[in-house]
C-alpha cells in the first residue's frame, strides 16, 4: 500500500502538464419519524485523473442506517487505483482497497488487486469493458481473527445513454477463492440516471452483494440496497 501511495504521489507531483480530471459525487438521505424512527445516509465519491496514458482513480462509499436509535447497517469502502493504457483496447492496473461491514461479519477487509482491462466497445453514448486479475485479501473478522485469501477477480461494466437525459449502467463482479471452491462473492448493480442539468442528475440504483461463504455468525448470504440519490458530475 505504501509503495502504491508513493508512486501515485510522485506521479501527481511531476504532472505539471495538462491533465483530465473527473468528479462524481452522490448523496442520498432518508429520514422517517413517527411510529418508526429511522435515518439512512448513502454517500458515494469517485474521482479520476488522466495524463498521457496514466489514469488515477479514487472511490469511496459510506452507508449508515439507524432504526429507533439502533444502528442496523454500516458499510464503508475506499480504494485507490493506478491504470496504465497500453493502447486503445488494453490497459493494466494495480489497486488497493479497504472495506468495513460489521453486520456482514468483518471489521476490515484489505484487498490488493493486479490485473488487466479490455475495452470491448467504446463510443460517445455507449461503452462496455471487462477486467480480469488476481486479488489478495486480508480480512479481520468481528471476533478479531484474520483470514487470508488468494482469489481471482472478473469484472464487467457497461453504460448506455438512451437519450440526452436518460442513461443506464450495469456492472457484475465475480471473486472466487483459489483454495476453497465454495468461497466466492458476486456483486452486481443496475442503475438508471435522469439528468436535471448538465451537472446534476437523479440516480436510482439496485445493488446486490452475495457471499456464498460468509463470516461466522452472519445470518444471511445476500445484502441488497435500493437507493435514490442526487448526483453531481463533471
Amino acid at each position: 500500500m505504501k509503495c502504491l501511495v508513493f508512486l501515485l504521489s510522485a506521479m501527481l507531483m511531476t504532472s505539471a502538464f495538462a491533465a483530465d480530471f473527473t468528479n462524481e459525487s452522490e448523496a442520498g438521505i432518508a429520514v422517517a419519524n413517527g411510529n418508526t424512527k429511522s435515518q439512512t445516509y448513502n454517500l458515494k465519491q469517485e474521482n479520476g485523473l488522466k495524463f498521457d496514458a496514466n489514469i488515477l482513480k479514487f472511490k469511496a462509499r459510506f452507508l449508515n442506517t439507524y432504526s429507533n436509535n439502533d444502528e442496523s447497517a454500516r458499510y464503508i469502502l475506499g480504494s485507490l487505483r493506478y491504470e496504465r493504457e497500453l493502447n486503445e483496447k488494453f490497459s493494466l492496473f494495480v489497486e488497493e482497497g479497504l472495506e468495513s461491514d460489521k453486520f456482514a461479519g468483518y471489521e476490515l477487509r484489505h484487498n490488493n488487486d493486479i490485473g488487466g482491462k479490455y475495452n470491448i466497445y467504446k463510443v460517445e453514448n455507449f461503452y462496455w469493458f471487462v477486467e480480469a486479475g488476481y486479488r489478495y485479501v486480508n480480512e479481520k473478522l468481528n471476533n478479531g481473527s484474520h483470514i487470508y485469501k488468494n482469489s481471482l477477480r472478473a469484472y464487467t461494466e457497461t453504460e448506455k445513454k438512451w437519450t440526452e437525459t436518460v442513461s443506464t449502467k450495469y456492472f457484475l463482479e465475480y471473486i472466487p477463492n483459489l483454495k476453497e471452491s465454495k468461497d466466492y462473492q458476486i456483486n452486481t448493480e443496475l442503475s438508471v440516471s435522469a439528468a436535471l442539468s448538465t451537472m446534476f442528475s437523479i440516480k436510482t440504483a439496485f445493488l446486490l452483494r452475495y457471499d456464498h461463504l460468509p463470516a461466522p455468525g452472519t445470518t444471511t448470504k445476500t445484502d441488497t440496497l435500493l437507493t435514490t440519490a442526487l448526483v453531481a458530475k463533471f
